[in-house]
């Protein structure tokens, strides 16, 4: 399991909505992944009933009579069971050719109610399964007959709406479908797999060249060639998804297309009629809604303005605790009569032909209510730091600039436009200045120092190099820059070869201001090297390598591949 993914993942998922806000629109794993990626059945009865709060004797006879065995007491934690008694059980347990039918059903009903409590439902403890979905397991016809993928889906919704709060350490759900929903979708941060479990099709259909023995997220049981992406940091998986667009290459809409559907067995396309159904998922005391027309998208359908809809508050703070022996069937009626009517409840849209798959005015709402950009303007003392402060300046100041823009094309009085236009400058220039160019030219900084009285000098990195216009503080408050974000830094091209001073040349210590982080060095004696100062400190006090050139943008410190002739 990837946390760095999963991490990065709940932070852009809405409670409200049930979606993940995405820089271009909302996207979620709706019944149509489950069924594909997972092969459950969602067309069906609900995963629901009455609660049973039994002591541990009748919860051992239960387990007597259902499964052929009878736990000891210390497995047990009220109406939990831990996973290792089922592990235990049948880890050496094989059944025989011969065996009686009962013994078969009760071999069954332990393997299902070890994959439901442990890997499809399963709870915070990660070592203990509830025991309320063994008495749905009694009559196996009737257990065939329920959906259980909505059943997942639901669970999983509500793991990450209270996963998505800061509070939250821990989260549940099948956690899995959530990371092979994201490999299929998002090619750039999806592993390689070293295996392709999909096999040339016995058919002579030239349109369906391969099969799969199983739902296609079994195609991702295998290992996988990380080398080119990351794993576990969710540093940079937040930078990843803040920089997504909507391209072919760096998110799918439709991952699963007509051939890739051919190849499936045909479990994972039972009930395809109800995966647009604008209904509840139900399972026992769980209800959360199931929310496709917000995601046309996904659907191959042109996505418009949603309906406003709240998921309600109320739902989510329905749980187990102190409702012993509840039947909810009862409880959630009106929740269960919408879903047994959900072919009633389906979400249609005007297909994706060609062009723009949104309407006009769709993206100016989506913009309006939400946050594009996740990642945090900072610096990481270390490790990777990506580039979600450079996207979150450029997006906010040509969002300022677009409204600026459009105040200046309605207004009548020419002062007031006059004034709009410079409120325009301003901001494009302090985000120029942000990224190390020179608003008055529009061309980068080559180096300068600013002194203790606030004024610019040229640097001795660019002594010999024609002193760019350096703006006056008239017109300038660099008072209002970002830390570190000063144009000094910036590197001027890859030609350019800074002048080394000679061993114990000291220069103005104010080079990068009030603070600067630099990687400290031991250089071999004699070796010329560039004194620079750490924060707070009036003399340099550490040293960079000459051969590492560095330069300072917006979000991170890059360090480019310069090689420096100290010779």
């Amino acid at each position: 399991m990837d946390v760095g993914l999963i991490t990065a993942l709940l932070e852009r998922w809405r409670p409200e909505t049930h979606t993940f806000h995405l820089p271009f629109g909302e996207a979620t794993i709706t019944l149509q992944d489950v069924s594909i990626l997972t092969g459950l059945p969602v067309d069906g009865d609900p995963v629901t009933g009455v609660d049973p709060a039994l002591t541990i004797p009748e919860w051992q006879a239960l387990c007597l009579r259902l499964l052929g065995f009878e736990p000891d007491a210390h497995f047990f934690d009220h109406s939990r069971l831990r996973i290792e008694c089922l592990d235990d059980r049948y880890r050496h347990f094989h059944i025989a050719d011969d065996a009686p039918e009962e013994m078969v059903q009760q071999y069954v009903r332990g393997q299902v109610l070890r994959l439901l409590g442990g890997v499809l439902l399963p709870d915070t403890s990660s070592n203990k399964m509830k025991l309320m979905f063994l008495p749905l397991l009694e009559d196996l016809d009737f257990a065939r007959r329920l959906s259980w993928g909505s059943a997942v889906l639901a669970c999983l919704y509500r793991a990450m709406c209270r996963g998505a709060y800061a509070d939250q350490s821990e989260i549940g759900g099948y956690l899995v479908l959530l990371q092979i929903w994201v490999w299929e979708r998002m090619p750039t941060i999806s592993p390689l797999r070293r295996q392709l479990l999909e096999m040339p099709s016995e058919q002579q259909d030239p349109d369906v060249p391969f099969r799969l023995d199983g739902p296609l997220g079994y195609r991702w049981n295998v290992a996988f060639n990380v080398h080119h992406v990351s794993t576990r940091v969710a540093r940079v998986y937040r930078c990843q998804l803040d920089t997504l667009v909507d391209t072919s290459r760096r998110f799918l809409w439709k991952p699963y297309t007509d051939g890739i559907l051919a190849i499936l067995p045909q479990m994972c396309t039972v009930g395809h009629d109800i995966w647009t159904a604008r209904v509840p998922l139900i399972c026992f005391d769980v209800v959360e809604w199931h929310l496709p027309d917000r995601v046309l998208r996904q659907f191959g359908q042109i996505q418009g303005i949603p309906e406003q809809f709240d998921t309600s508050q109320g739902l989510h703070r329905i749980d187990r605790r102190g409702r012993a022996r509840i039947d909810w069937r009862i409880r959630h009626a009106q929740y269960i009569d919408i879903w047994d009517a959900r072919r009633d409840h389906i979400v249609h849209g005007d297909p994706i032909l060609r062009g723009r798959s949104y309407t006009d005015d769709y993206m100016a709402w989506f913009f309006s209510i939400t946050v594009r950009v996740i990642g945090q303007s900072q610096y990481a003392v270390s490790g990777y730091e990506g580039e979600s402060s450079t996207v979150r300046l450029l997006t906010d100041s040509v969002s300022e600039l677009v409204l600026d823009t459009r105040r200046a094309l309605s207004t009548t009085d020419e002062d007031e436009r006059i004034q709009i236009l410079r409120e325009m400058e301003r901001t494009g220039s302090g985000a120029l200045r942000a990224i190390g160019v020179d608003p008055h030219t529009c061309a980068p900084w080559y180096g300068a120092v600013r002194t203790p009285d606030m004024s610019y000098t040229p640097s001795p990195y660019a002594s010999h190099m024609p002193s760019p216009h350096i703006p006056h503080m008239s017109s300038f408050d660099a008072a209002q820059m970002p830390p570190l974000f000063h144009p000094q830094m910036a590197a001027s091209s890859s030609s350019y070869i800074p002048q080394m001073p000679s061993p114990g040349t000291s220069w103005p210590h104010e080079i990068l201001g009030e603070k600067m982080l630099c990687r400290r060095a031991v250089l071999p004696g004699g070796e010329p090297r560039i004194p620079m100062a750490t924060a707070g400190s009036r003399a340099p006090t550490a040293v960079l390598s000459p051969r590492l050139f560095r330069r300072w943008v917006p979000s991170r410190l890059v360090v480019g591949p310069e090689q420096f002739d100290t010779s």
